[in-house]
């Protein structure tokens, strides 16, 4: 096989993949499945804001 059509495969992959999930995080009918699915896109879509309830909130100041 060539760099190209593996290349092409994985464009392929990637792409069903990311059009799944941004599907299911629209029209799910469960809370929680739309959640899932938007915090994996947020992993996988470079550039996306992540949601703030996502986003770890850690102290701010010197370390003891």
């Amino acid at each position: 096989m060539t760099i190209g059509l593996l290349s092409t495969i994985a464009a392929v992959f990637y792409g069903g993949t990311v059009s799944i999930l941004a599907l299911t995080a629209t029209f799910a009918r469960r809370r929680t499945l739309r959640r899932e699915a938007r915090s994996t896109l947020a992993v996988l879509v470079p550039g996306r804001p992540v949601d703030s309830q996502q986003v770890a909130r850690e102290p701010v100041g010197p370390s003891s």
